[in-house]
């Protein structure tokens, strides 16, 4: 395979992720320069960073390595669960705003929406500077709020009312979900990863 190639292919990838090669190398832990000699063709990275470069950009090692027109790269990884938390967040404060309860209850629903405004902070920064830290402070953010929306409604805490009581429990029905399906699709990308390095 031409350095060439796959520095150009490298460069594209990273391209598309929106990444400066400062930022990779910082994800890398190596330095710039590495990162543009990789690029340029002058060295090329060794299969254990390829691996990581293919678990970063979430596409199989085979097409680091050959120009494959079956998976083209044509935009970065997205979040699906940005639109998940602007839902959430428009269900809980229109319960917010409409529903008669308890002050506690409302203050609830506050840390509530409070928690939500973080996640989707968190989820910002993700997107603009993407590392290890901010995708667990997201999942785990988002574990958390599930498990505090479906607990406090399924015992009605602060004596909250149906209607709050119902949005927490659809709440947290809802993150479980997506949490449960994104676990899955890691989990087959992670299987799939491991048959194409097999074939390496």
């Amino acid at each position: 395979m031409e350095s060439t190639e796959l520095g150009a292919r490298l460069k594209k990838f990273r391209q598309t992720q929106q990444l400066t090669q400062t930022a990779l190398a910082d994800q890398l832990h190596v330095s710039r320069q590495t990162v543009s000699s990789w690029e340029t063709g002058r060295n090329q990275p060794d299969i254990a960073t390829i691996t990581q470069l293919a678990t970063l950009y979430a596409v199989p090692v085979d097409n680091l390595l050959q120009d494959t027109a079956t998976a083209p790269v044509t935009k970065p990884v997205t979040h699906p669960n940005a639109s998940l938390l602007v839902v959430l967040f428009g269900v809980l404060l229109v319960e917010r705003v409409t529903q008669f309860s308890t002050f506690p209850a409302l203050y609830w629903m506050d840390f509530l929406i409070l928690l939500l405004i973080g996640l989707m902070l968190n989820l910002g920064i993700a997107r603009r500077h993407p590392n290890t830290w901010t995708k667990r402070i997201h999942w785990i953010g988002l574990t958390v709020f599930a498990a505090l929306s479906l607990v406090s409604g399924s015992i009605n805490a602060f004596n909250m009312g149906f209607g709050l009581m119902t949005a927490c429990q659809f709440s947290g029905l809802v993150v479980i979900i997506a949490l449960v399906r994104k676990y899955w699709q890691s989990r087959s990308t992670k299987v799939t990863q491991r048959q194409s390095d097999r074939h390496l």
